[in-house]
């Protein structure tokens, strides 16, 4: 390594970059370089302004990008090489750069669960450098023109603010830089991966996307037609004749309705979520089932009101604004999005799709089916809007010469939280192909059940075994599975699955708890193949893989114990830690069932990791990943979907010390879909 070069673009554009994504901006021919600006070695930081240089190169840039030995450092680097390549290199002729010579700031920060925006970074590290927040707001203000005349205001002195906001960026990225490193060597290799995936991206079939947004739009007007009659108009917007949520609000509660607001959490009590995907992690409000308060025609609103407010559908306009020139979507995943590792969504969000789909019908045909308008949809499928979200995946398709080739491991979490637990009987059971879900339900109420002929039971038994394994007590599971079902049938739930379906795993949750507090005390400790270390400020949780976890600031600290009795407070000696909660940057309680599921999770991960690899090396260029989905797009003759299995099949070595049972559902096609 000859020189560190941290790099920072200021520009601008007609183009909205939130809304289309790095490489859709930097295509477009109104996005232009305001500045360049950049130190070498964190020295001298230096600037090249095409508006004052021109085509003429910075002379020192242009030798360092030369120079194969500098690395070139950025804060979502993602953005800085799309820039690079689509606007520097064929507008002013500068040589590119190849990816094993960039480092990203923003994956470390991932990497040790820090925020990942450069002023919460700063603010969370306690450093000196902050984000210039004004700077920011005149940047943005570059590519708004006035609303009178139409023009850009782009005069000297805002350019000259500009100048200041870049340079002051590049101190924060430096002072940055110097205090979080870079990523150890085997995450940088999965940070190239995720790069690799990212610059592929994903290819949309835009006349399909095009024929249901049409369809959704032509489905709306009754809708809401029907909407503003019930409500007998009081709820219109002024100027549209949209749907005020002010005035629905206000309407729902002199119909007998108290509902707090419409917010999407809220929503989810009455009609639940699209997306049906339990993470027992999370912080949601509830998962399925409707509650029965709410007056018939108060319902009838709102439910009108949720169709036409479905996120899934807004994802198709979404869809349309960030595809780039070639029919592809690119930067669609966020490197170590969770603390787990695992990538989490950007853009349209494919990580949120809705998991209904249209069983046992061909999605060529339902593609083709699509095309046919409203009232034939209507017809053969019923409503409208519900077919567009359960085809939603169907838009993503492969490029004429490949097809995809897709696997999802199956119940993954839950193999590995069973053999780390060492619950073999369990583990035996899902080997032999039974289900745990049918298993559970028959404990919970003592008879045979059935998938087909006990929906409600077997669906239970499934939210048992899915949620509870992270330590859930009695009333969180109430609040998010069975708000409808009394406190006590709850809590048996609970103490079936701790004490009678899954009795090895309540220690597992003791035994990291108490291995992380010793080592918060400075003791280095392990449990269950888990090392807990502080180091530098954080407590590390060294996996089985390899890698390890992060955990800032770790504090010790007395707390209530969530059991305590009313005025008997179980009192005991804990710890905290600093980390991302709800879009927010807080302090976290640490506790057995916390830190299991991001050990678990992260382990999955890793397993998932290993088998990306693997695909890469042996002709399936994945796309995308989604959860513990694997989504790859090889060569017509190379897609050959039992190697793929075997490929995803195939245990790293410490998977197979830990006797972890891998299975995964693969699948292969011209249209992505669930299986």
């Amino acid at each position: 390594m000859t020189h560190v070069v941290v790099l920072d673009f200021e520009t601008a554009s007609s183009c909205n970059l939130k809304v289309a994504g790095a490489w859709r901006y930097a295509e477009d021919p109104t996005t232009q370089v305001i500045v360049a600006g950049f130190t070498v070695d964190g020295k001298n930081p230096q600037q090249w302004v095409p508006q004052y240089n021109g085509y003429a190169y910075n002379r020192e840039l242009f030798n360092l990008t030369e120079d194969p030995e500098t690395i070139f450092v950025a804060h979502n680097a993602g953005f800085e090489k799309a820039i690079w390549r689509k606007i520097m290199v064929p507008v002013f002729g500068f040589p590119d750069i190849p990816n094993s010579r960039w480092r990203d700031t923003m994956a470390v920060c991932g990497y040790l669960a820090l925020p990942l925006g450069l002023d919460g970074v700063t603010a969370a590290l306690g450093l000196d450098a902050k984000k210039d927040k004004e700077g920011s707001k005149v940047t943005v203000a570059l590519s708004k023109t006035n609303k009178k005349s139409g023009n850009y205001n782009h005069a000297p002195e805002i350019l000259q603010r500009v100048y200041n906001y870049n340079l002051s960026d590049l101190v924060a990225e430096n002072e940055l830089l110097n205090a979080v490193g870079y990523l150890p060597h085997a995450e940088q290799q999965v940070w190239l991966l995720d790069q690799r995936i990212n610059e592929r991206g994903v290819h949309l079939d835009l006349p399909l996307i095009d024929g249901m947004l049409k369809i959704a739009q032509d489905a709306s007007v009754p809708l809401l037609a029907e909407f503003h009659k019930i409500t007998e108009g009081a709820c219109k917007t002024a100027k549209t004749g949209g749907i005020s949520p002010v005035k629905l609000t206000a309407w729902c509660r002199a119909n007998g309705a108290d509902i707090p607001n419409l917010t999407q959490e809220t929503m989810e009590l009455y009609f639940g979520t699209e997306d049906a995907e339990i993470d027992p992690t999370a912080d949601v409000t509830s998962w399925f089932g409707t509650m029965p308060d709410l007056p018939d025609k108060v319902y009838s609103a709102l439910q009108i009101r949720n169709d036409l407010a479905r996120a899934s559908i807004k994802k198709l306009a979404r869809m349309q604004q960030c595809v780039g020139e070639d029919g592809r979507v690119r930067g669609l995943l966020q490197y170590h999005g969770a603390h787990s590792g695992r990538w989490t969504g950007r853009l349209f969000q494919p990580q949120n799709f809705p998991r209904a789909s249209l069983k046992d019908v061909d999605p060529e045909i339902v593609a083709m089916d699509l095309t046919q308008g409203l009232v034939w949809l209507a017809e053969n499928y019923g409503k409208p809007l519900d077919v567009l979200s359960k085809s939603m995946r169907y838009t993503i398709t492969p490029s004429p010469s490949r097809r995809l080739v897709a696997g999802d491991f199956s119940s993954i979490e839950l193999r590995i939280l069973l053999a780390v637990a060492g619950q073999w009987d369990k583990v035996d059971l899902i080997e032999q192909g039974a289900s745990p879900y049918i298993d559970m339900a028959q404990l919970i109420y003592g008879r045979p059940i059935s998938k087909e002929s006990d929906p409600a039971e077997y669906t239970v038994g499934k939210t048992g075994v899915l949620g509870l394994g992270y330590q859930m007590g009695g009333p969180k599971f109430q609040s998010m599975f069975l708000p409808s079902e009394p406190l006590a049938f709850c809590k048996r739930i609970v103490d079936t699955y701790r004490k009678e379906w899954a009795p090895n795993v309540p220690p597992v949750w003791r035994g990291y708890e108490d291995a992380a507090l010793r080592a918060v005390k400075s003791k280095k400790t392990e449990a269950y193949g888990v090392t807990f270390e502080k180091e530098n400020g954080f407590l590390s949780a060294r996996l089985p893989s390899g890698r390890k976890l992060w955990y800032r600031n770790p504090k010790l600290c007395r707390k209530v114990m969530p059991w305590s009795e009313p005025g008997k407070p179980d009192v005991r000696e804990a710890w905290t830690f600093e980390g991302t909660k709800l879009g927010q940057w807080k302090t976290i309680d640490a506790f057995g069932g916390l830190l299991t599921g991001h050990i678990i999770q992260a382990l999955a991960r890793d397993m998932m990791v290993a088998a990306m690899f693997k695909c890469e090396i042996n002709g399936f260029p994945i796309v995308l990943t989604v959860h513990d989905e694997i989504v790859s797009e090889p060569l017509r003759q190379d897609a050959d979907v039992l190697a793929f299995k075997q490929i995803m099949c195939d245990s790293p070595a410490w998977a197979r010390d830990l006797r972890v049972p891998i299975s995964a559902a693969c699948w292969i096609g011209n249209r992505y879909h669930k299986e």
